[in-house]
């Protein structure tokens, strides 16, 4: 249903702003009462925390009935691109706009944007930026990968993509706990590694632009400064809270959107207590 896309759109984003290291220097401005000028975009920063307040205190539960219930109605009243494979009408060609509740929480000008991008183009194709089932799926891996760095610092990268089924094809072929030295893994955990290290920058990439109300927005950040000009946050102290129920939830996800079950473990590989759980 579209409250339940709403729903999983809202907690994607709860997600990556607790990822974000500015939105966590933001929270701690906020709550010092700092008076130390930030430059542009840390105000935009701190907009965005006194919109969506403290997301690391709160569960996704009690923040989505508090300040997160304007993330989720705005989501619920987002126009749709929807195709007649979906609407069981017209030419199988044909691509409807759907306003719930006859509603448009769009602005019109990113509305026009979303339907240049989502149309194609006779001159110019080019692909959507919403949340499709396959952004989805990426997104709510990279979720899954950064609470496996963050609670298991110190594992080989391929086991972390391993167990974060980063790879569709080697779901069910390459187990997270697997020997190290298998010469005819060699490809595969090479890839690995690689699948998690860009998987790695876009989850910050999206953090970061999260943490200016921008989400899912993956762009490769500017040069200009990330992060609040304050002492380094110690994220991993304040994803603590709640981390592992988010963790499954994320992981519950990706089994679904990659259709993994019955290929894996219904629980997860890497069970160790770690700095997070």
């Amino acid at each position: 249903s579209s409250w339940d896309t709403a729903t999983n759109a809202a907690r994607l984003f709860y997600n990556y702003l607790r990822f974000s290291p500015s939105y966590a220097a933001g929270l701690i401005h906020r709550v010092r009462g700092s008076l130390k000028r930030v430059n542009r975009r840390g105000l935009k920063v701190l907009a965005c925390v006194n919109k969506y307040a403290d997301v690391y205190m709160s569960n996704f539960e009690q923040w989505i009935k508090g300040p997160g219930a304007n993330r989720l109605a705005a989501c619920s009243f987002m126009p749709e691109i929807q195709s007649t494979s979906t609407l069981k009408v017209g030419d199988p060609s044909d691509l409807f706009i759907r306003f719930p509740q006859g509603k448009n929480a769009m602005p019109q000008l990113e509305l026009l944007a979303m339907i240049a991008a989502t149309v194609p183009s006779i001159s110019k194709l080019k692909a959507s930026p919403r949340l499709t089932p396959v952004v989805q799926k990426n997104l709510w891996r990279d979720v899954y990968l950064t609470y496996l760095i963050k609670n298991y610092p110190e594992t080989e990268l391929w086991r972390l993509g391993a167990e974060a089924m980063l790879v569709d094809r080697f779901i069910g072929r390459i187990e997270p706990t697997g020997r190290r030295m298998n010469a005819s893994q060699d490809y595969e955990r090479r890839l690995l590694v690689a699948t998690v290290i860009r998987h790695r920058e876009w989850a910050l990439n999206v953090s970061e632009h999260s943490a200016e109300d921008r989400f899912p927005c993956k762009d490769p950040l500017s040069t200009q400064q990330l992060c609040l000009d304050m002492p380094a946050v110690n994220l991993s102290a304040h994803l603590a809270w709640h981390a592992e129920e988010e963790s499954h939830y994320a992981r519950q996800q990706v089994l679904s959107l990659t259709k993994a079950q019955g290929r894996v473990s219904a629980t997860p590989y890497l069970k160790d207590q770690g700095v997070l759980f």
